[in-house]
């Protein structure tokens, strides 16, 4: 799909097609299935396959191309520092997030829809779609093409924040949304530095095992259970306090390692194999 560089309009439009494909795989839950993570695998179909098929196209008609992934290790050395980084950082960052979401409540309705996806008695299939398909699918959504694209366009900034905008978008509700746009911000400037998908597909995996494992180990918490109603005061300014200390000490080190222009991969449209200028 590297020849598929979507702007800000054919972002939306991927967005919809997703949630074109959601209503396509209602019939699969309605038939009594009850397999969320086949549900999930169809909605994804439909915008990678529109996108692929966009790629298949502009790459038969001679146009650039930037690659999905391609990381440079930096003055690391290597790219398992920055992958240590950034999953570390991935829970704090959370922790951080948490006054913003609070800011929307959860409504009763949206919370009793939540708690039959994540159902807790059918772990495998939560599993395979929390754990294995969102991040592998949602990251070569949003980073690997929507980003990707915007970033061959857009100054950085402008990139990774539009890019986060359309993947908290995707998740068509608020309560998600909120803390979807600040993992969102985060992955994609990880993608800039590094144009590692796989490094991002980690920090999306990291995240939504966490919220398994969380689930499993306090069941009887509600959903819209957060840090604050489960620590008391002290506890919960010490986790803030030291959750900042962490998610900054990540970034500066990430930021060091390619603080030099050099190292950060250039995500300018590259000319297609006959070497001829080509636009997109």
């Amino acid at each position: 799909m590297k020849h598929y560089l979507p702007a800000w309009g054919q972002s939306l439009i991927l967005v919809l097609i997703f949630f074109a494909g959601s209503l396509a795989a209602a019939p699969v839950q309605l038939s009594g299935i009850n397999s969320y993570s086949l549900a999930y695998a169809i909605s994804m179909a439909f915008p990678l396959g529109w996108a692929w098929l966009a790629s298949r196209r502009n790459r038969l008609q001679g146009l650039g191309y930037v690659p999905l992934d391609e990381p440079r290790k930096g003055s690391f050395g290597s790219m398992l520092p920055v992958f240590a980084l950034a999953i570390v950082a991935t829970p704090f960052l959370g922790v951080l997030m948490e006054p913003l979401t609070n800011l929307f409540p959860m409504p009763q309705w949206l919370q009793e829809a939540f708690e039959q996806v994540f159902d807790t008695s059918r772990p495998v299939d939560l599993f395979i779609s929390t754990s294995i398909l969102a991040p592998l699918c949602e990251e070569l959504l949003c980073r690997g093409l929507i980003c990707r694209g915007m970033l061959s366009r857009y100054k950085p900034w402008v990139a990774i924040v539009s890019s986060a905008l359309i993947f908290a978008l995707l998740h068509g509700n608020l309560q998600q949304g909120m803390a979807a746009l600040g993992l969102g911000v985060f992955m994609g400037w990880v993608y800039y530095k590094t144009h590692s998908l796989w490094c991002t597909i980690a920090i999306h995996f990291t995240n939504n095992t966490l919220s398994q494992v969380m689930m499993y180990l306090f069941p009887d918490l509600p959903m819209t259970a957060t840090y604050a109603n489960i620590l008391s005061g002290p506890q919960y300014t010490a986790l803030v306090i030291g959750s900042v200390i962490i998610v900054a000490a990540a970034i500066y080190l990430i930021y060091k390692n390619y603080r030099n222009d050099q190292s950060i991969i250039s995500f300018a449209l590259r000319p297609a194999a006959g070497g001829e200028e080509v636009g997109r």
